[in-house]
């Protein structure tokens, strides 16, 4: 005759086999999270400095260029910022990524600001005799 304790292994392995398929989700979700965040930060640093030498829309073509490049289908719903002021570029990525477990939203934003590259004349010098 079976005891009833032989049934005991089926029920644990039907709520481990679960749970344990949800946590490798999870840690692949959290790898692809992370990729994520290094693409959105990659095409801040291309966006910077694509504009940081022309102007403010070739900077912003260049974004989006980088963007679609470098995104692919891992960023959704992206948006890429780029504004140039007299001395400094300013990029702003900002996307959700691509969820395997359902319900869940992993955003990625990433900031950005370098100088502008620009000519600034030297002082002329007085007093000083050739």
């Amino acid at each position: 005759m079976a005891s009833p304790d032989d049934d005991q292994g089926s029920a644990e392995i039907a709520v481990a086999t679960p749970l344990l398929l949800l946590l490798m989700l999870f840690v692949i979700q959290t790898a692809l999270w992370a990729h994520g965040d290094h693409l959105a930060a990659a095409i801040a640093r291309q966006s910077a400095e694509a504009a940081r030498t022309a102007d403010a829309a070739g900077g912003q073509a260049g974004a989006e260029a980088v963007a679609d490049q470098l995104g692919g289908s891992l960023l959704v719903e992206r948006s890429v910022t780029v504004e140039r002021g007299e001395t400094e570029v300013r990029a702003v990525v900002e996307a959700r990524v691509t969820s395997l477990i359902p319900g869940l939203t992993w955003p990625v934003r990433q900031e950005l600001s370098v100088p502008v590259e620009r000519f600034v004349p030297p002082e002329p010098q007085t007093g000083v005799r050739p």
